[in-house]
C-alpha cells in the first residue's frame, strides 16, 4: 500500500513539514515520487520514519543520523559500525534517565519542604499527614 504524503503524515502523527524536512536533509532516501514529484510512502518508509522519529526522541542529532543512514545504504558490512552507534547513544540515554530520576527526586524533596511549611504555617494536622502518605 502506498500512501500521499498527508497520510503518511496522519499515520505517524507528525506534520507534514516534517516529512519534507526529513526528506529535504536526505533522512528518507528510499521514498519514491511519481513523475509530478509526488512522494509515494510505503508501509516501510513508514518503519523507517518511525526509527528517525525515535533517533530524534533520544537527542540523536540530524548529523549523526545521516551517519547512520549512510552506514545502513552500504549493507551488513557496517553491522558493527552501526551497533556501536546504537551503543553509544544507549549509554547517553541511560544517562539522561538517570539524570532526569535525579531531577525528579530534587523536586519531590522541594515539595515536601514547601508541604511542610504550610502544614506548619496553617497548623493543619490532617494536611501534613495526608502529604506524608502521599510523598512516601
Amino acid at each position: 500500500m502506498e500512501y500521499l504524503i498527508k497520510d503518511a503524515s496522519k499515520k505517524l502523527n507528525i506534520s507534514i513539514y516534517t516529512l519534507r524536512y526529513y526528506d529535504k536533509e536526505g533522512l528518507t532516501p528510499f521514498v519514491k515520487k511519481d513523475e509530478n514529484g509526488v512522494r509515494k510512502y510505503t508501509e516501510e518508509d513508514l518503519e523507517w520514519i518511525r526509527l528517525l522519529m525515535n533517533l530524534r526522541d533520544i537527542d540523536m542529532p540530524i548529523s549523526n543520523i545521516k551517519e547512520y543512514i549512510q552506514l545502513y545504504l552500504q549493507g551488513d558490512k557496517t553491522i558493527d559500525e552501526r551497533r556501536d552507534l546504537m551503543c553509544r547513544y544507549t549509554e547517553y540515554i541511560k544517562k539522561k534517565i538517570e539524570n532526569t530520576i535525579n531531577n525528579l527526586e530534587m523536586a519531590i524533596r522541594k515539595l515536601k519542604q514547601y508541604d511542610s511549611a504550610v502544614a506548619d504555617i496553617l497548623d493543619d494536622k490532617d494536611l501534613f499527614e495526608f502529604n506524608k502518605k502521599y510523598y512516601k
